[in-house]
């Protein structure tokens, strides 16, 4: 796999709050990198802070606007992670898409080589019995037949024998070569299907490499989004701490507080919404069933309500989780905290969000799909194992993302907390639930 980090990771802090935090909605495309930038927001100087200090209602309004700086900072440096997130699983998307095709192309050649094989028997064997037929028919048994053998019965009855034997290797020989013929047409279109499953992975591999370049074009802004926001931020919360009589730890603490208990207000929206659809469903299904009514026999009698029928079994899911294999993926997945993101890492020293997953799964025995956070999802979910939001447990996976595309994997450790490779500059971590995960999935179940 090729190196995607193309700066020192030292440049970024491994975790501050502008650590995608609070990634927003998920956009359809990664065209954020390239979008014309903001206006650069008004920063207060010190002497503002200074002037801020002698009367309260200015104070006060210097704190919030402090504040707005902040928030703004932060979604500026979420955007361009989440981004860069999408951007990754695109990438992924396409080498996915390039090793099938390299398997197709693997998979039509070698049966092409054995349909020759058989075509080359098949077409020795047509030859054998048409030089058979060739001699054979070189004895002119007609015209002996007719003219030979006088009135000597045996003779004339051996002759028609050898006619009808010829007779019959003709059709036999027909048989084979019409054979062998369809055996070189099936060899040839399998040969021709190889040759465009080729060119098909020559092609999704050029899409792949045009991935890699937007890949590491989104990587590379996000950590300067991030590391101007870092740098930006650190003055502003010294700033903050100057207004309030407080610390700027302090107040870095606090707004990942904040930040930390609006990803979790945003869990236990979702949480309850999936609820609410739930039961909605449900009485919607009770009314029609309502109106529907008994049936009617189609005569004038009333006809008596059948009894009413059991009340249909839930929903086939995943049962409780494995703990052992839950625990087996955990401690996998632990002994690679600290260290770094690299898109495509797989292992043993570098990794991206869907390798730790598929990693620390395969560890436990399971496998839960290929290197990419979207055909996780949808392999676990074909296989029955999607779960709610509201149901999560230890072990579970979480997903970010919509429209059938997921950008970000993670482990839930209950509590609140992931394991996660999170993104280009920030190594392996346990972290708080960021942002809004759209959809989960029971790999133990």
């Amino acid at each position: 796999m090729a190196e995607h980090r193309t700066r020192p990771i030292s440049r970024v802090k491994p975790v501050t709050v502008f650590s995608t935090v609070a990634v927003g909605a998920v956009t359809a495309s990664v065209g954020l990198v390239g979008a014309p930038a903001a206006a650069e927001p008004d920063y207060p100087s010190w002497s503002d802070i200074e002037q801020a200090k002698h009367n309260e209602s200015t104070k006060q309004a210097e704190i919030g606007r402090l504040g707005e700086l902040l928030a703004g900072l932060q979604r500026a440096a979420d955007a361009a992670v989440q981004t860069s997130q999408m951007a990754d699983e695109a990438w992924r998307q396409a080498i996915d898409a390039r090793d099938r095709a390299a398997e197709r192309e693997r998979t039509l050649g070698a049966q092409a080589d054995e349909a020759d094989a058989v075509a080359e028997i098949s077409k020795m064997r047509a030859g054998l019995l048409a030089a058979h037929l060739a001699r054979t028919a070189g004895q002119d048994l007609s015209s002996e037949l007719l003219f030979g053998g006088g009135g000597d019965a045996a003779a004339a009855d051996g002759l028609l024998r050898q006619l009808g034997m010829a007779t019959k290797l003709g059709e036999q020989s027909q048989g084979v070569y019409e054979q062998a013929l369809a055996d070189r047409n099936a060899a040839d279109a399998l040969r021709e299907q190889a040759a465009e499953a080729a060119a098909q992975r020559e092609r999704l591999a050029g899409v792949a490499e045009q991935r890699a370049d937007e890949a590491r074009s989104a990587a590379d802004a996000a950590l300067s989004a991030v590391a101007d926001a870092e740098v930006r931020s650190t003055e502003l919360y010294a700033q903050l701490a100057a207004l309030k009589d407080t610390t700027a730890d302090l107040e870095r603490a606090r707004a990942e507080g904040l930040a930390r208990d609006a990803a979790e207000e945003a869990l236990r929206r979702a949480q309850e919404q999936e609820l609410a659809d739930e039961r909605a469903r449900a009485d919607a299904e009770a009314r029609a069933a309502e109106a529907a009514g008994p049936p009617s026999s189609g005569g004038g009698a009333p006809v008596a309500a059948p009894a009413p029928a059991p009340a249909p079994p839930p929903r086939a899911g995943p049962g409780p989780p494995n703990s052992s294999a839950v625990e087996t993926a955990i401690w996998f997945a632990r002994q690679q905290l600290g260290e770094r993101y690299r898109l495509g890492g797989a292992g043993p020293n570098v990794w991206d969000c869907s390798g730790l997953t598929k990693a620390a799964y395969a560890s436990a025995g399971i496998g839960i799909g290929t290197h990419s956070a979207t055909n996780q999802y949808f392999t676990l979910a074909g296989r029955g194992n999607a779960v709610s939001l509201g149901s999560i447990q230890r072990g579970d996976l979480l997903f970010w993302g919509s429209g059938g595309d997921y950008y970000h994997v993670a482990i839930y450790l209950g509590g609140g907390r992931i394991l996660e490779a999170p993104r280009e500059g920030v190594p392996v971590r346990e972290y708080f639930i960021w942002g809004s995960p759209s959809a989960a999935a029971r790999p133990a179940g």
